[in-house]
C-alpha cells in the first residue's frame, strides 16, 4: 500500500503542488480584506456581520478569480493548439479589444444593460474578430513564431483605438476606462463570471480533439477528425471565455499567454493531460496577483490588472526572447542540413 502511495506521488507531485497551492491561496484570498471580523474564531462563533461578508463579498470575489482565471488560461491553451504558435492568446489576437467593442457597442445602442446583454454583444464581437484574425493569418506566410502575436497586438490596438473614437464621440469614455481597468473589488456584479463553467467543462470534452489539431489540418483528417468543426468549436469556446471574463472582471493581460507556456513547461504539450494542471496553475497565478494587489497598500489594494502586467510582462519578455532565439538556432540548423 506505501509503495502504490508513493508511485502516485512520484507520478503526480507537480499536480499535487498545484492542487495544494490552490487550496492555501484560496483560505488566504478568502482571510483577506479591509475588515477584521472575517476570521475562524467569529465564524466558529456564528458570528452574523462575519458570516455575512464573507457570503457576499468574499466568497464572489474569490470564485470570480479562479473562474476568469481559469478560463483565460484554458482558452490561451486552446488557442495555441488551434493556432500551433506559443505566442498566441486572447490578449495577442484582438480578441479581449473586440470584446470591449461589443460592450461599447452595446451601450451606445441599448444604453445601460444587464452583464448577459454586455455579455452577448462581446461575444459575438469577440468571436467574429478571432475568426477573421485566425483566417489572415492561416494565409500569411511566416516564419518567426513571434511575428504572429506581434500582429495580433497591433490587429488589437487597431479596434481598441476605433474603440476609443466610438467612446469619444458618444461620450462613453468614463465607462469605457471603467471595464477597461480589471479588478476584483465588487460587490455583487459577478454574475455573468459563472458562465466559465460551461466552455470549462466543454475544454475538457474536446481537449483530446484539440490536441489532434494542433498537430496539423492533414493529421487530423488523416485520423477522421472533422478539422474546421473542431477549430470553430475552439474559438468559440475562447470568445465565450473571453467576452464573460471582461464584462465581470474587466481586462486580465497575459494569462492565456503565458500560463501554458509555464504549464507546458512542466507537462509538454500534450493538451488533454495538462488542460486540468492549467486551470489550477491559471488560479494560482491570479490568486497570488489579487492577494499581493491587496496587502502592498492595505487597507486599500492597487488593481490586479496592474500587478498581472508587471509580473507577466517580465515573463512574456523572457519567453519571447528565449522563443527568438530558439528559432533561430532552428534556422541555423536548417541551414546546415
Amino acid at each position: 500500500m506505501r509503495d502504490k502511495i508513493k508511485n502516485l506521488i512520484k507520478l503526480y507531485w507537480k499536480r499535487i503542488l498545484i492542487i495544494g497551492a490552490f487550496v492555501i491561496l484560496t483560505i488566504i484570498s478568502l482571510a483577506i480584506g479591509a475588515l477584521d471580523v472575517v476570521n475562524f474564531k467569529d465564524l466558529f462563533a456564528g458570528n452574523e456581520l462575519s458570516w455575512k461578508i464573507l457570503w457576499t463579498s468574499r466568497v464572489p470575489r474569490t470564485l470570480a478569480i479562479i473562474l476568469s482565471a481559469s478560463g483565460l488560461s484554458v482558452a490561451g491553451l486552446i488557442m495555441q493548439s488551434i493556432s500551433r504558435n506559443k505566442f498566441m492568446s486572447p490578449s495577442t489576437s484582438g480578441t479581449t479589444d473586440a470584446a470591449a467593442l461589443g460592450v461599447i457597442i452595446a451601450f451606445i445602442a441599448l444604453g445601460d444593460q444587464p452583464g448577459i446583454i454586455q455579455t452577448i454583444f462581446a461575444f459575438l464581437f469577440a468571436l467574429i474578430s478571432t475568426m477573421a484574425f485566425m483566417s489572415v493569418i492561416k494565409r500569411l506566410k511566416i516564419r518567426e513564431i513571434v511575428y504572429i502575436p506581434l500582429i495580433g497586438i497591433m490587429y488589437g490596438g487597431l479596434i481598441a483605438a476605433f474603440t476609443q473614437i466610438l467612446a469619444y464621440r458618444f461620450e462613453a469614455l468614463q465607462m469605457m476606462q471603467a471595464i477597461g481597468l480589471g479588478g476584483f473589488a465588487k460587490i455583487g456584479s459577478f454574475a455573468t463570471v459563472y458562465i466559465i463553467v460551461v466552455p470549462l467543462i466543454l475544454s475538457v470534452i474536446y481537449s483530446s480533439r484539440f490536441s489532434i489539431i494542433g498537430m496539423g489540418e492533414d493529421f487530423s483528417k488523416n485520423l477522421g477528425l472533422r478539422y474546421n468543426r473542431v477549430v470553430f468549436v475552439g474559438l468559440l469556446l475562447i470568445a465565450l471565455v473571453s467576452a464573460s471574463s471582461f464584462v465581470a472582471v474587466g481586462q486580465l493581460p497575459f494569462i492565456g499567454l503565458i500560463i501554458p507556456n509555464m504549464t507546458a513547461s512542466f507537462y509538454g504539450d500534450n493538451l488533454k493531460r495538462s488542460i486540468i494542471d492549467v486551470m489550477f496553475f491559471g488560479a494560482d497565478f491570479v490568486l497570488i496577483c489579487d492577494i499581493l494587489s491587496r496587502v502592498i497598500i492595505a487597507p486599500f489594494e492597487i488593481s490586479v490588472s496592474l500587478t498581472i502586467s508587471i509580473i507577466g510582462g517580465i515573463i512574456f519578455v523572457i519567453y519571447m526572447i528565449g522563443g527568438i532565439r530558439h528559432g533561430k538556432q532552428s534556422q541555423r540548423a536548417a541551414q546546415r542540413k
